[in-house]
């Protein structure tokens, strides 16, 4: 079985091997679910949104590894329907793994989380050695 940690770095080759081929070429001829994530900053946190649509907060997994790695596991149920026959199905589910690599640490403590309308909104605060800080010029005497 495969800790965090080695899913972190198979996540961050990944993510090499999209910058070189192409971020479309994860998706190609996959039927895995991996959500759709938008990742942005300000001067005092990290922001990521995941859609997330019918995945239950109770199988949702989230970590932040080795200080400034965000993890995202989970699943999404595949619907069942009896004695029907499928026209088409696009949606895909089942297990989930994502990790993203964040430019400096984060202050664990107090990472927010909250889901709303089917998008996970993480908020994830720069660890304070990270926090820009204004250093003040004293006049010589």
């Amino acid at each position: 079985m495969l800790n965090d940690q080695a899913f972190a770095q198979m996540n961050r080759m990944r993510t090499e091997l999209e910058k070189v081929f192409g971020a479309e070429m994860k998706d190609f001829c996959s039927t895995q679910f991996s959500p759709k994530v938008n990742i942005w900053e300000d001067d005092s946190c990290f922001y990521l949104e995941a859609e997330l649509p019918g995945v239950s907060i109770s199988d949702l997994d989230i970590h932040v590894l080795e200080g400034d790695q965000v993890s995202i596991k989970g699943s999404r149920k595949h619907e069942k329907k009896d004695a029907a026959s499928w026209i088409t199905r696009e949606r895909p589910s089942g297990n989930f793994a994502r990790t993203f690599q964040l430019a400096c640490g984060v202050d664990v403590d107090n990472v927010k989380a909250r889901m709303k309308d089917g998008i996970l909104e993480l908020t994830l605060p720069k660890a304070s050695v990270n926090q820009p800080r204004k250093i003040v010029v004293e006049t010589g005497v």
